[in-house]
């Protein structure tokens, strides 16, 4: 089983909460975020070197990112959406409370779901699901080890340095969570990127989920059930 991404929200919890904990504990890690809101992420289709999916608002910083390993190593990126050809069958569950995001869904993203609850409908937390294929000399282990530096690249970051290793569905995935500062306001967000080998390249799923602080306990019970229910069948 793949530790739970409750934990890396659990970890952003006590980094808001000024505690000092910078990462997950050894049997759960911290997940992906990223609101419905969110500008487009700098991907292109069918493109030599492109960058890697991302749906993490966009920050520029020293940290080396997947965009940074696919320039560098001539891979093309190919955006993929639910049901195309020889893409991988991924069933994410509802969790209770939640649905589909419908038209606030980005027009980048495989899928999205947020929150029902009526207190927090004027920005609501959510969760979004980026799905790419990387085809050339793509090296799995690289794209997790680069994964995190997107979200260490945020403004006003405050969390954990390294990516934690976990799997979703028995494959291998890592994930990192912490704070960071939007429009003045102060957000939890974790990232799980998953990497699912295939026939014709290799397909990097992220799934980013993203609210203020006052909403990580809705975050935390709903990416519980994303890690549990979560059906991927290449």
């Amino acid at each position: 089983m793949g530790t739970s991404m409750r934990a890396g929200i659990v970890a952003v919890a006590a980094v808001a909460l000024g505690l000092g904990l910078a990462g997950c504990s050894s049997d759960t890690e911290g997940e992906a975020a990223s609101d419905t809101t969110t500008s487009e992420p700098t991907t292109t289709s069918e493109t030599s070197a492109s960058p890697a999916p991302t749906t993490s608002p966009q920050a520029q910083g020293a940290n080396y990112t997947i965009v940074d390993y696919i320039r560098e190593n001539d891979i093309t990126e190919t955006p993929v959406k639910r049901g195309d050809p020889g893409s991988p069958t991924i069933d994410l569950p509802f969790p209770p409370g939640w649905s589909d995001a419908g038209p606030r869904t980005p027009e980048w993203a495989w899928g999205a779901i947020v929150s029902d609850d009526p207190a927090m409908a004027e920005d609501p937390p959510t969760i979004i699901a980026l799905v790419s294929k990387l085809t050339g000399n793509v090296d799995p282990a690289k794209i997790l080890e680069f994964a995190p530096g997107e979200i260490k690249n945020l403004p006003g970051y405050d969390g954990a340095q390294e990516g934690s290793p976990s799997t979703l569905s028995d494959f291998e995935a890592v994930q990192i969570g912490g704070t960071y500062t939007k429009d003045g306001v102060l957000r939890a967000i974790a990232q799980k990127t998953v990497v699912i080998p295939g026939q014709d390249g290799l397909y990097v799923l992220q799934l980013n989920a993203d609210g203020r602080e006052d909403q990580m306990m809705a975050l935390m019970d709903a990416t519980s059930v994303i890690d549990e229910q979560t059906k991927i069948t290449p």
